[in-house]
């Protein structure tokens, strides 16, 4: 019984503290809280990303390859392996 009055009374205080803050908001105008003339510099900015990428796909020779995804290591590797001893099974055959 004890526990459902604390947990009401802790509903009760937080509706109460949202209404409360909901009344002190001011309510200028409907719109957005910013200012309105502010520069938009999203489209400026694709529109040279795209006209750059189209120039420079446009300059490059019809003959090119493109770089490898993994080029090879400067240091090579020598290619033979350790020889490994047997394992033996830990298992009963």
């Amino acid at each position: 019984m004890t526990a459902i009055l604390f947990a009401l009374a802790v509903v009760a205080l937080i509706g109460y503290g949202l209404e409360r803050n909901h009344r002190r908001q001011l309510r200028l105008d409907p719109g957005l809280s910013g200012s309105a003339n502010a520069d938009d510099r999203d489209l400026p900015r694709v529109t040279a990303d795209l006209h750059a990428t189209a120039t420079r796909a446009n300059s490059r020779p019809a003959t090119a390859t493109p770089a490898p995804a993994n080029p090879a290591p400067t240091t090579h590797r020598p290619t033979t392996r350790r020889p490994t001893a047997q394992v033996r099974s830990v298992h009963a055959a």
